[in-house]
């Protein structure tokens, strides 16, 4: 019994020893797949074959399936269908080559979607050397795509802001290096590009306004305006609007420059020619207020004279000196007359109704202009024809075309001696039929260049100095000569002197008549009331029409003028009233007239033509108009029409 029981204990002993080692084994491959489920990214193992031996937990929580079953599963058919074969042959070379491998890849995870990996390959080997097999690592790519996109998106809308604004984005460095800047200006950049002369070409250096070095120097956000080079005429030159901000660093040096630049050249053009507008319409309203006063004292000069002269011809004195004398004092009023609606035509917004005129005494005056401010090296010569016929044109914007082309013949002769020839002629008749009438202005000057000949009159375009022109003169010619349906030729020679031919067409005028017993003819007997707050151009006003045959009452105020027109209000057929007076206007007079007497005829009688268009006076009630200083034949046609029209 007892060797028995000796026999027995070596086996037993090995038994219980195979089953510590066999625990211990159990226990060892769980503490290696909790290490294994432990990594939070999926993990999986091939053997030296390519067949699956075992993944973690995350590996079956991405594709969705459970860990038990996944050695059922085909692994290549499982991560990517379709690609299986690809997936196959880089871990085949992998095994064989050792070593690792990275790439990236498609997964299909649940709900049939594809999800983006990165594949993390490396080959499993003995102590001794030998392939075991291969671990693969998947990182989800989903995230790190969404970012990337939405990245690039974001880049791409700062991109489209930055190319999008219509100015200069630039980033510089502490020395003005360009770092970087916008499409606009992508161009210029390259290394070492200085701020001053290469991203502000034309600007100094040491320009002391630059706001950019302002803000380098005070560390603040500074801004200015820099005039540089265009980019498309190099003699001429544009304004930019530059903001400077500085950033700095934690210690609070500046370490770079943020710098905005924006063209502002048109709001510069655009401001003076507003600060313009403002002028000239100050210079209208003042030049309204003279000419009213100036058109009183012209009314009685225009008003007697013309009295002496039809005396003097009813008294059979008509040649003598004296009234020789009378027409030159009509004649010099005519043209004072002319000269203040010329002024006030000019200062107007309005245009200016083109009317037949002849040229010859407007070109005239307009030479006498020049001969002023021309300087005595420059001989004008008059060749001013006056038979030529008439032309329908406004006379200001006649004005402005002559003294556009003299300046401009003045600035191509220079400070040498020189001659300016002004002609006046009747054209040659062209295929049309149309007769013309020519007008040059020739210099001898330095002529235009052929090249620049065919631009000579776009707008903007000019070759002289900022200071000396805005190449908008002969523009305005070119449009003003077009829309008369004249046209405007050139003739020009370097060194040679230059010739602008002007043609406009003729128009044919009825001749009226006129004379003594025209305006005897249009007299009458009626009553008329003459309503002006200056004395003596009522007085004449009166004496005009008392010649012409009528009955006289002349007020001197509107409020004197009303009570007699209260008191017999069908004791007069005719008023004939101041615009401006005390009291009442020409407007109220003749509304408070009609509130007594319906339909009564008023005529308005002003210096201030250009307040009153011919709508307005027709819907204030006013039968008939005419304008201070009024001549004899005016006002007798004018009074015979209304009251014929009655």
């Amino acid at each position: 019994m007892a060797d028995r029981n000796t026999s027995k204990e070596p086996n037993h002993l090995f038994e219980e020893l195979l089953k510590d080692r066999t625990r211990g084994l159990e226990e060892l491959l769980r503490f290696e797949q909790d290490l294994i489920d432990a990594i939070p990214v999926p993990v999986f193992f091939q053997d030296a074959e390519c067949y699956y031996l075992g993944a973690n937990r995350a590996f079956a929580k991405f594709l969705g399936v459970d860990l038990e079953k996944l050695p059922e599963s085909d692994l290549y058919q499982l991560l990517s269908p379709g690609a299986e074969d690809e997936i196959r042959a880089i871990d085949i070379k992998v095994l064989s080559q050792g070593g690792y491998e990275s790439f990236e890849g498609i997964v299909q995870i649940p709900g049939n979607q594809e999800c983006p990996v990165s594949y993390h390959k490396s080959v499993i080997k003995r102590s001794d050397g030998s392939v075991v097999g291969l671990a693969t690592t998947l990182f989800d790519l989903t995230e790190q795509r969404r970012i990337q996109r939405e990245l690039q998106e974001e880049s791409a809308q700062k991109q489209a802001i930055l190319d999008g604004f219509p100015g200069m984005l630039a980033l510089l460095d502490r020395d003005t290096r360009v770092i970087w800047t916008n499409s606009n200006y992508q161009p210029l950049v390259s290394e070492n590009k200085i701020f001053c002369h290469e991203l502000f070409h034309g600007c100094a250096k040491s320009c002391k306004r630059c706001p950019v070095l302002k803000s380098l120097k005070t560390g603040k956000v500074e801004s200015g305006t820099v005039e540089i080079q265009s980019d498309s005429d190099q003699n001429k030159k544009k304004t930019l609007e530059v903001v400077g901000t500085p950033i700095k660093d934690e210690n609070g040096q500046v370490t770079s420059i943020f710098v905005i630049g924006r063209d502002v050249s048109a709001q510069i053009d655009l401001e003076q020619q507003l600060r313009h507008s403002q002028k000239m319409e100050a210079v209208g309203t003042l030049a309204g207020g003279i000419a009213h006063d100036f058109n009183n004292v012209l009314t009685p000069i225009m008003g007697y004279a013309e009295i002496m002269r039809l005396m003097a011809k009813r008294e059979g004195g008509e040649e003598s000196a004296s009234q020789q004398y009378v027409g030159e004092i009509l004649l010099a009023a005519k043209r004072a007359k002319n000269l203040v609606e010329q002024i006030l035509t000019f200062s107007r917004s309005r245009e200016q109704k083109e009317l037949p005129q002849y040229l010859h005494p407007i070109i005239k005056e307009v030479l006498k202009l020049m001969r002023v401010t021309l300087p005595a090296t420059i001989e004008i010569d008059q060749q001013i024809g006056t038979e030529c016929g008439m032309v329908s044109i406004d006379p200001v914007q006649l004005h402005q075309i002559l003294i556009n082309l003299c300046t401009n013949s003045a600035q191509a002769i220079g400070d040498k001696q020189g001659k300016l020839t002004v002609r006046l002629s009747k054209g040659e008749l062209l295929e049309e039929g149309k007769e013309w009438v020519e007008l040059s202005v020739a210099d001898s000057g330095s002529g235009i260049d052929p090249a620049i000949q065919q631009r000579i009159f776009e707008p903007y375009f000019t070759t002289k100095e900022k200071s000396q022109g805005t190449g908008m003169g002969l523009a305005m010619v070119h449009g003003i000569v077009t829309r008369w349906g004249g046209k405007i030729e050139l003739e020009s020679e370097p060194g040679q002197g230059t010739v602008f031919r002007l043609f406009f067409p003729l128009v044919e005028i009825e001749s009226q008549a006129s004379g003594e017993g025209a305006i005897i003819g249009l007299g009458g007997d009626e009553h008329i009331l003459v309503v002006d707050d200056e004395e003596q151009v009522a007085k004449v006003t009166g004496e005009l029409l008392e010649i012409l045959g009528y009955k006289v009452t002349s007020c001197s105020s509107a409020r004197e003028a009303l009570l007699k027109f209260s008191a017999n209000p069908d004791g007069f057929d005719l008023m004939i009233t101041d615009l401006t007076m005390p009291y009442l206007t020409g407007i109220e007079l003749c509304e408070e007239a009609h509130r007594r007497r319906r339909n009564f005829p008023v005529i308005l009688c002003t210096g201030h033509s250009n307040k009153l268009s011919e709508e307005t006076m027709l819907a204030a009630g006013f039968s008939g108009w005419f304008t201070k200083p009024v001549s004899l034949q005016n006002i007798a046609a004018t009074v015979r029409t209304v009251l014929d029209n009655l």
